[in-house]
């Protein structure tokens, strides 16, 4: 359950690269919100659990895919190919655009098809060594849970501060850093929100007390019975701690952060002609 909510999490992050394509004239922000969320419950959140309903069914516990072809009708077969070999194509596509965009804004100098063919190749090497070399699936099950627990932080500060700046951006400061240049109101120090970068570290290091993996269990599951709520647990102590810490800022404007070009604490310079 854990791992299925990482898909959830992860794409908080992300959905203002999808997002910006719609039209603002045409659909409001709750409009695009609610669709939003819709969209993360029926197309991550319900196939999991799905997907863990069927496990139990076949008795799959530790070997999903042997037992429940096992365990299936013949006629359920043929559906059951189509979605093992079409299913994840459309993830795949949006992790790949994700993946190219993200190598992108970290090497400014690459071009975004630059960028998207390198992670291509990488993922796709990965992806055979992974299965070849050593247990795929329990490394798979280990990334996601500490991506998300590292994450889910990262996302509640980023959510705070949306919602103290009332959705207000200053776009042209947003770009200091593709630019490579530095300065702007998001600078802060050295392009580093300190208290953001501490209030996310420190969430992140209750998650990995608190998770669960095949080959790693966490000092802090001993208070959550076992159940691996790292992301929980992580999110919590990540956005408390930054409230805390900025508890005394006055509210603006702009937006919270980790890094350079996603911080608050300063007054936007006639952001509303730049958005």
């Amino acid at each position: 359950m854990a791992a299925g909510l990482s898909g959830p999490v992860a794409f908080i992050t992300l959905l203002g690269d999808y997002t910006r394509y719609i039209s603002p004239v045409r659909h409001s922000s709750r409009r695009v919100l609610h669709g939003t969320w819709l969209g993360l419950v029926l197309g991550l959140l319900v196939p999991q659990l799905f997907g863990t309903f069927t496990a139990y069914g076949a008795r799959a516990a530790t070997d999903y895919a042997g037992p429940l072809v096992s365990a299936s009708p013949v006629w359920y077969l043929v559906p059951l190919l189509l979605s093992a070999s079409a299913g994840s194509v459309g993830n795949a596509g949006l992790m790949l655009y994700s993946m190219g965009l993200d190598l992108d804004a970290i090497l400014p100098r690459a071009s975004r098809a630059r960028a998207t063919y390198t992670v291509a190749i990488v993922a796709t090497a990965c992806v055979f060594v992974g299965h070849y070399a050593w247990n795929a699936q329990s490394a798979m099950t280990s990334f996601v849970l500490l991506l998300t627990a590292i994450g889910t932080p990262w996302a509640v500060i980023t959510l705070i501060g949306f919602v103290r700046s009332r959705g207000v951006y200053d776009a042209d400061a947003l770009q200091v850093f593709n630019r490579r240049s530095r300065g702007g109101i998001y600078w802060y120090r050295a392009g580093w929100n300190i208290r953001a970068t501490a209030s996310w570290a420190l969430g992140a290091g209750v998650g990995l007390l608190a998770v669960s993996l095949p080959s790693y269990q966490g000092p802090l599951l001993s208070l959550t019975g076992g159940v691996d709520c790292s992301f929980l647990l992580s999110g919590a102590v990540g956005g408390v701690a930054y409230l805390a810490l900025t508890a005394q800022q006055t509210s603006r404007p702009v937006p919270d952060g980790i890094g350079a070009g996603t911080g608050a604490g300063q007054e936007p310079a006639r952001a509303e002609g730049r958005l």
